[in-house]
């Protein structure tokens, strides 16, 4: 890489914890394509792992994990959030990663032109870097792609073509603005509805309130957000609620529109798959949405519903003049600004 700024910054969050199953394994895959395709298509990037409380009796990710040889193209920069910061938050003794006040930490300390909040078990397609390396991205636009969700059992130390071929050929679902609108998707959603009739009120309330917010791709928006470093800058980041990360994302799309950027949703094959996780350990339709809420409920774990963030959305509606004044989602002191934290380079 060269001296000058990055083109682009791709941030990310996570912790030696295992979460969602084979965690160390999808981020391997993650990182090895990223690699990869940044080496291939010479766009010049920095990878910001931003560390969340690394747990105590588990070796840190910089250790654990197999990083390729320096490329010219892509640096690894690994920033730690300690435990001792961690157990300063709200809930911290129940929410062992916050998820998007972590990414904001990245976001922040961040050198790129454009700035991409993604998550560890992301693979991009090869259509969707490729154009990323063409230097066309534009200001006052934020990029979404869809994410297409495949099956967790990738083969290990393959070449990137076949990876990429193993998550065409074996989707699970696929993440459109509309849900509903690919067949799969709404055949899936049936059953699950069958076998637990009450989800139909949870997914009937849910439309409504989203014909009260900005008509943006919300689905899955935590695993592909992009766009310039100054736009990230005047919102100040994801809200830093210290809250389970639900709907989180969601809230600063809306921020983003009330703030007068465009959306710009990147069609296939520009998108990206996602690893799948085991059921209840995050965001999946149907019983999977199902299992989380009940375990968040259960240990009195706060998350924001649907209502919330229209309510959020409306209070975001009024702080906004046509969009000329940025809606602000936190204080100045927002990505932990002014604490030095560890820092390693891979490769240094």
């Amino acid at each position: 890489m060269t001296d000058e700024s990055p083109y682009l910054s791709i941030v990310a969050v996570s912790r030696n914890d295992d979460h969602g199953g084979e965690l160390l394994q999808r981020m391997q895959h993650f990182i090895d394509s990223l690699f990869e395709q940044c080496n291939r298509y010479q766009i010049d990037t920095e990878l910001i792992i931003v560390e969340w409380n690394p747990p105590r009796d588990r070796k840190s990710l910089f250790d654990v994990i197999v990083w390729p040889k320096v490329g010219r193209y892509l640096t690894t920069r690994i920033i730690t959030v300690p435990e001792e910061l961690h157990n300063k938050l709200n809930f911290a003794e129940k929410i062992p990663l916050f998820q998007m006040i972590g990414k904001n930490v990245g976001i922040r300390r961040a050198k790129g032109q454009f700035i991409l909040a993604t998550n560890i078990d992301i693979i991009f397609s090869n259509e969707l870097m490729e154009f990323i390396s063409k230097r066309q991205l534009n200001r006052g636009i934020v990029y979404r792609t869809n994410r297409i969700d495949v099956d967790s059992d990738i083969p290990k130390n393959i070449p990137l073509e076949e990876k990429l071929t193993f998550c065409r050929t074996h989707v699970i679902r696929t993440n459109l603005k509309y849900f509903i609108f690919n067949f799969s998707n709404l055949e899936a959603l049936i059953q699950e509805i069958i076998k637990s009739p009450p989800l139909i009120g949870y997914y009937f309330k849910n439309m409504m309130y989203k014909f009260k917010i900005p008509r943006m791709h919300y689905n899955a928006c935590g695993d592909f957000t992009l766009m310039a470093k100054e736009h990230w800058d005047a919102l100040c980041g994801y809200p830093e609620l210290e809250i389970f990360s639900l709907h989180l994302d969601s809230l600063f799309l809306m921020a983003t529109f009330y703030s007068g950027l465009k959306e710009q949703v990147l069609h296939p094959p520009r998108e990206t798959y996602h690893i799948e996780h085991t059921i209840g350990s995050g965001i999946t339709p149907g019983t999977g949405q199902k299992m989380l809420f009940k375990r968040l409920e259960s240990n009195h774990i706060p998350f924001l519903t649907w209502r919330d963030c229209v309510n959020l959305a409306q209070k975001y509606k009024k702080e906004s003049i046509d969009g000329k004044i940025p809606v602000t989602c936190n204080k100045d002191s927002w990505g932990l600004k002014d604490i030095r934290l560890p820092e390693k380079i891979v490769g240094d």
